[in-house]
């Protein structure tokens, strides 16, 4: 297994267990808070969380199946991880905290998540055409 696909995997799984953790701890620490958009906001950080942990590390067994992996691949995840970091922070700041103006970087985030979608699926797309045009 290459040292990248080692990594991504720990590094999703690792989101992945914070998830967990931040799912089951805001469940009880956000159980007194009255607000509903903040509960929503928070859930939905963690949903997010989640979802991109998994594909991380999905992602890091396609690059592994790959012989020789393009850029696209090696990179997608790059901008998945921070769009992860970037959306997901902002939006557990703004749930947890009174710093409402974090509301802007979340579509930072959220740029680089579509990014990080948008080269995994070229990567994919661009690998399939390269296998017809050889045959």
């Amino acid at each position: 297994m290459r040292v990248i696909t080692s990594y991504w995997i720990c590094v999703g799984a690792t989101l992945a267990f914070l998830s967990v953790l931040f799912g089951a701890a805001g469940a009880h620490w956000l159980e007194a808070l009255k607000d509903l958009d903040l509960k929503n906001t928070y859930e939905t950080a963690v949903r997010f969380q989640m979802f991109h942990s998994l594909s991380l590390m999905i992602i890091g067994l396609i690059i592994n199946l790959k012989l020789a992996p393009g850029k696209l691949l090696i990179f997608s995840p790059f901008c998945i991880f921070l769009g992860t970091i970037i959306f997901c922070g902002s939006l557990y700041i703004i749930s947890l905290s009174s710093l409402k103006w974090f509301g802007a970087v979340a579509p930072v985030g959220a740029g680089f998540l579509l990014t990080g979608w948008l080269m995994l699926g070229f990567s994919i797309l661009t690998d399939k055409m390269h296998e017809h045009t050889a045959e």
